[in-house]
């Protein structure tokens, strides 16, 4: 019998803000940490992490996380005051100007991601459309396609990782990672609970995988 492909999946969560005390991205995120998702002949391992809502922080975090393994898959989640899950298709470079978690001072200079000679719209390889599809045929129903992630730490961390899929992962001759921006509702079940939102982004690196 062949052996079986190991990939690995990237899952990151924000911690809490402004009047969120408890982000629900996080808690929905950290259900999956260290998750086997059997796909087939291929077993994806999940590694979960929660990360700052701070442009400073996430402009080196995110990198170092995309080199902390030789990810096939990467998924962001945060947050947005909906009552449905929003699969994101882009990430803007510049227009960051709303201050994070550090205070007034936390924004990026000139309101741009640092370090990437990279166009100003970064969008991501999947068929965000198909993927879409897959989740309504599967019965859930509460979630569509974005193309407006916003210009907070949410797009900003989605641009940086679509970068290193273009940069870091060609340097070290690896194909980029499969990547997308999650937004899922603030609230718990609307409509959705943490477990069945959980159940989702499954559903999502399964049909990555």
């Amino acid at each position: 019998m062949a052996p079986k492909s190991v990939k690995h999946a990237l899952v990151t969560g924000p911690e809490p803000f402004d009047h969120y005390k408890v982000n629900r991205a996080w808690e929905t995120v950290k259900l999956l940490d260290g998750k086997e998702i059997v796909v087939g002949d291929t077993t994806v391992v999940v590694h979960c992490h929660r990360v700052p809502v701070s442009y400073f922080e996430l402009t080196d975090l995110i990198p170092r996380l995309h080199r902390t393994e030789d990810f096939s898959i990467a998924i962001h989640c945060g947050i947005a005051d909906e009552n449905c899950v929003r699969l994101e298709k882009e990430a803007h470079k510049s227009g960051y100007s709303q201050p994070a978690n550090k205070g007034p001072t936390d924004v990026p200079p000139n309101g741009c991601v640092q370090g990437y000679d990279l166009p100003e719209i970064l969008t991501t390889s999947i068929d965000v459309e198909k993927l879409w599809d897959s989740l309504t045929d599967k019965g859930w129903s509460s979630t569509r396609v974005s193309t407006d992630a916003g210009l907070f730490t949410c797009a900003f961390q989605y641009y940086i990782s679509l970068a290193e899929g273009e940069v870091s992962y060609p340097a070290r001759n690896l194909p980029a990672p499969k990547t997308l921006f999650v937004h899922i509702p603030d609230a718990e079940n609307k409509p959705y609970n943490n477990s069945q939102t959980a159940d989702i982004l499954c559903e999502i690196i399964k049909h990555l995988a």
